[in-house]
This record gives C-alpha cells, sequence and structure tokens, in this order.
C-alpha cells in the first residue's frame, strides 16, 4: 500500500533506494528490498521488505498505519483488510474541541494559569507561551475557539485551530482572529496538549458600531492627537524618516513595522502623497486613543483610497502612534 494513502508526504532518494514519509512530526524511513526501517530514528524490523510494482512502491500496510496510530483488523471473511481510520480521529477530535473550548472559558475569565493546562508541559516552546499570557493580562477580553481538521499521526495529533479575541472592557486591544496549525502530544496521564504550533494568518476585526463613536474628548487632546497624524503623513511624504519615527510609539508593533520597511528600502521603490480627506477620534480613555482616518494616495498619477485605524498612546506627554491596521472594503 502506498503512503500517500494515508496522508503521508512521500520523498523517494534513487541513490539509497530510500524511501521517507513524513506526517506532522512522525518520519517513516523505508529502503527497498530491506526489512529495516526506522520510525523517528527509532530501529524497527517490518515483516516484508518494500518493493515496486508498475512503477509504484509499495510498502507494509500494517507497519504504516500502526505507525499512524490507526487500528489495522483483518477481515476473513471478506479477505481484505480494515483501518479504522473514523474512530480513532472521531475520539480525539472530541478530546481536541473540548481542550480548546475549556482553554478558551479559562482566557475568558483571565484564568491564565488554566488557560496553560491545555499546553504540553514538555513543549520547546513551554516559556513563549507563559510569556504570552502574561502579556495578555489586564486585558478583558471574550474568547472563542474552535479545532477542525484533526488528523492521528502516531503519538501526535495535528488539527487546525481558530481563535477569537473581542475586547469587552478595560485597556484597549485589537479584535482579532488567529489561525494556526498545531501538533498535540499525549502527557503523562494520556490526555491530548498541545505541543507546538505555526501560525497561518491574523485576521483583525471592527466591533459592530465602533467607527460612529464619538467620545468627549478635550479640544487640546485632539489638536493633538490630528497633529501627530499630520506629521505622519510629513514623514512619509516628505520620506523623512526621522520626522516619521517621531510619531511613532518606541518599542511598539508599528515602530518594528515601519523601521523595518524603511531598513527594506520603502522610500527607493515608492512615493507618497497621503492626505487624510476625513478622520474623528473613536475611542478616547485614559492615556489610549484610536483615529479612524479616510485618506487618499495620489502619488505617480495613481489615486488610491485607504480607510485606517490608528491606535494611539500617550508618551511624555505627546500622543504617538502605537498600531495601525487597514479596515479598506
Amino acid at each position: 500500500m502506498s503512503c500517500t494513502a494515508l496522508g503521508y508526504k512521500v520523498t523517494w532518494t534513487s541513490a539509497t533506494k530510500q524511501v521517507t514519509g513524513t506526517l506532522a512530526d512522525q518520519k517513516l524511513v523505508m529502503k527497498l528490498g530491506s526489512t529495516i526501517a526506522y520510525v523517528n530514528g527509532q530501529k524497527t524490523k517490518l515483516p516484508i521488505a518494500p518493493y515496486t510494482n508498475a512503477g509504484h512502491t509499495l510498502v507494509p500496510l500494517r507497519f504504516v498505519a500502526e505507525s499512524t496510530g490507526l487500528p489495522v483488523k483483518w477481515d476473513a471473511k471478506a479477505r481484505t483488510i480494515k483501518i479504522d481510520r473514523k474512530t480513532v480521529t472521531d475520539k480525539a477530535s472530541t478530546e481536541i474541541k473540548k481542550l480548546y473550548k475549556n482553554q478558551a472559558t479559562a482566557e475568558s475569565k483571565g484564568d491564565f494559569k488554566g488557560a496553560m493546562t491545555a499546553i504540553h508541559p514538555k513543549s520547546p516552546s513551554y516559556k513563549e507561551y507563559e510569556q504570552s499570557y502574561k502579556e495578555m493580562a489586564g486585558y478583558n477580553v471574550k474568547v472563542s475557539s474552535f479545532a477542525y481538521d484533526v488528523t492521528v499521526a502516531g503519538s501526535s495529533v495535528v488539527a487546525s485551530v481558530e481563535k477569537t479575541y473581542e475586547r469587552t472592557s478595560g485597556p484597549f486591544i485589537w479584535d482579532f482572529t488567529i489561525y494556526y496549525d498545531v501538533i498535540l502530544k499525549k502527557n503523562a496521564s494520556g490526555a491530548w496538549k498541545e505541543y507546538d504550533n505555526t501560525l497561518l494568518d491574523i485576521e483583525y476585526h471592527v466591533p459592530d458600531g465602533f467607527l460612529e463613536q464619538k467620545p468627549v474628548v478635550p479640544e487640546a487632546e485632539q489638536t493633538a492627537m490630528l497633529n501627530t497624524l499630520q506629521t505622519l503623513y510629513k514623514g512619509m511624504n516628505e520620506e523623512d524618516r526621522v520626522t516619521l519615527l517621531s510619531t511613532v510609539y518606541p518599542k511598539s508593533p508599528y515602530f518594528e513595522m515601519m523601521n523595518e520597511a524603511i531598513n527594506a528600502g520603502i522610500f527607493d521603490d515608492l512615493n507618497f502623497h497621503i492626505q487624510a480627506d476625513a478622520s474623528h477620534i473613536v475611542l478616547y480613555q485614559d492615556n489610549e486613543a484610536v483615529i479612524y482616518a479616510e485618506e487618499t494616495d495620489d502619488a505617480d498619477g495613481d489615486t488610491y483610497t485607504s480607510s485606517s485605524l490608528y491606535w494611539l498612546k500617550k508618551n511624555n506627554d505627546h500622543w504617538l502612534i502605537y498600531d495601525l491596521i487597514d479596515i479598506t472594503e
């Protein structure tokens, strides 16, 4: 049977006649004509050596299936081998969906210690998970989570997960959905826990009615915020790095993004003539604010329109841009 039928990505090395199948962090290595195989580096013996037939390399079915964590049964009456993928996958899927639902409930309560129980204690990124929760402390959010496309891969499970964070009160934070692929492994008690993940995408959301908000803002503060925005445009249009970065909050996501863009030669590749056609403050609290701006850029003979949200924070009595999202439809 072919490894690809069970979801493995297969590579063939003609020089050594070696077949390598990978699925998540599972790796099977077999050699044509040899009964010796390796599962994640561990040597094992095959009941029959892989062989070629009509241009295809075939490998022992039971070995591959059981290495994938799938039970194999022989139906003597029908003289067929049956692989019970559904039962194993459904059981793992139910457990993993519950795991992420419970994690989201804990996050919504601000119980980040409880949320960490979803993480495998031997995860190579365990400290990074802890740090991300420390950074979330103090934010009030409603979290929902959903796991899907669960695949059993030997001693691991791979799945896709999406988690949505919605601010409910307190310090400002964007609403967003994060999409990622995860690898889960069982802990000492046999429960599935997240071992590692790969970020795929982040999608930002604007809450209903957010753009229509008109908070009461002292005139001096409002003038200072809008001046920051105008100074940003000036720095962009005049290709003045110092002026541009003077409007950006130090050690912020936007500072890192703009600094990298400038270093990469954004001013060499593009000309800017940005202006705000309309702008107003949609959030103002403590030392934070959000400005909604409808902008045009008519450099190079073409006109582009966009809509942006600028998140500002006060730093030494100056309103600086902390982050930006483009919400152009």
